[in-house]
């Protein structure tokens, strides 16, 4: 599969990967050259993949509210919440985002590209017919405007001033060039930006303006590092079917306060027993690559397994996001086990570099 920006990837002589089924630019110049010009500067990613269902309908609130882990009712107009889709055991199907388009009557989720499908029917297949679905994955492109100078091209190019966006809020904006946008202050980098979405037919022309007037085109490996500085979570492999919302240190996306919501069984249980791991961040003290599959040892006991590493293009480290046993703390050392070598590490607590969104 590929996105309606395929074309202008292999004109920018993008590195071009398989990623989930779909040709994917993992970077044009450099992974790190790409991270630090999001950073500083202002970088864009091609995130067409991800997918966008609607729900619509007198019931869509009575039918999100038994789907995911918020409490949709609290969502004001222009609002976006992060959650999930749990399983009845309480283990992640997916996270995704919630875009609250007309308060109690349209609601927008914006969700992982590998999941997209899985998600829909697993909607689908709880819907009594209430709420209306509809998958628009397909004819909807995402575009997302990274870093420090995104707040004056947008103004520039759009007339659109992102300043007057709060942060986790977005509005539409309609473009006599590029038609209708929604443009959300949200991202997955740690720096301030937006993220676009539009119909597909007006997504290369949009992408074209913004590599013209300064914004530096990104792929996945940055894409990846950037969150990985932040410790956001990525599915497949910090999350999954098989971890919960408490084991990943997420329960701020969890109203365990809200009547019911499939999977609130199990996380009451697992809250009430205690958990047995939680996922952790660790910052190398040696040199080395900690990569996801590496064991963790503390006291030469395993305590756990890393989930996603990689070195730091701001901090020149080794770090990772490490399922650990909860009995370890931060600040704790242990070691990573890389290549057969015992590499010495802390604890720490995400992020690793710090946020420059403003709140």
């Amino acid at each position: 599969m590929r996105t309606p920006l395929f074309d202008a990837h292999v004109k920018l002589g993008a590195k071009v990967v398989d990623f989930h089924g779909w040709d994917m630019p993992v970077w044009y110049t450099s992974i790190k050259a790409e991270h630090i010009a999001t950073r500083k500067s202002c970088g864009i990613f091609d995130t067409s993949h991800m997918g966008e269902i609607y729900a619509r309908g007198s019931g869509a609130v009575a039918f999100l509210n038994k789907m995911v882990t918020i409490d949709v009712s609290t969502i004001e107009q222009g609002q976006i919440k992060y959650t999930f889709l749990l399983n009845t055991e309480g283990g992640i199907i997916d996270d995704l985002t919630v875009y609250c388009i007309k308060p109690q009557e349209t609601y927008m989720l914006c969700v992982n590209a590998s999941n997209k499908d899985i998600d829909f029917q697993w909607l689908e297949s709880h819907n009594s017919g209430s709420c209306i679905l509809e998958n628009k994955s397909e004819s909807t492109s995402m575009l997302a405007v990274q870093g420090p100078n995104t707040f004056p091209l947008l103004k520039n190019l759009l007339g659109f001033n992102l300043e007057n966006t709060k942060y986790y809020y977005f509005k539409i904006h309609t473009s006599p060039q590029f038609g209708e946008l929604l443009i959300s202050r949200t991202g997955y980098t740690g720096a301030d930006g937006a993220e676009i979405f539009m119909d597909n037919k007006n997504s290369r022309a949009l992408w074209d303006k913004l590599v013209e007037n300064g914004a530096t085109p990104c792929g996945l490996g940055a894409r990846d590092t950037l969150r990985l500085e932040m410790g956001y979570p990525l599915h497949g492999n910090d999350i999954d079917e098989k971890t919960s919302p408490l084991e990943a240190r997420l329960s701020f996306a969890v109203d365990l306060n809200k009547e019911s919501f499939i999977g609130k069984d199990a996380l009451l249980k697992q809250k009430n027993e205690g958990i047995k791991k939680k996922l952790i961040g660790i910052e190398l003290i040696d040199k080395g690559v900690p990569r996801q599959g590496c064991i963790c040892l503390k006291d030469n006991k395993e305590i756990g397994i890393v989930s996603s590493g990689s070195i730091s293009p701001m901090l020149d480290k080794g770090i990772a996001l490490c399922y650990l046993d909860s009995a370890v703390r931060v600040g704790d050392q242990v070691e990573v086990l890389v290549r057969d070598k015992k590499l010495k590490a802390v604890v720490k607590k995400p992020p690793f570099v710090a946020s420059q969104i403003r709140k």
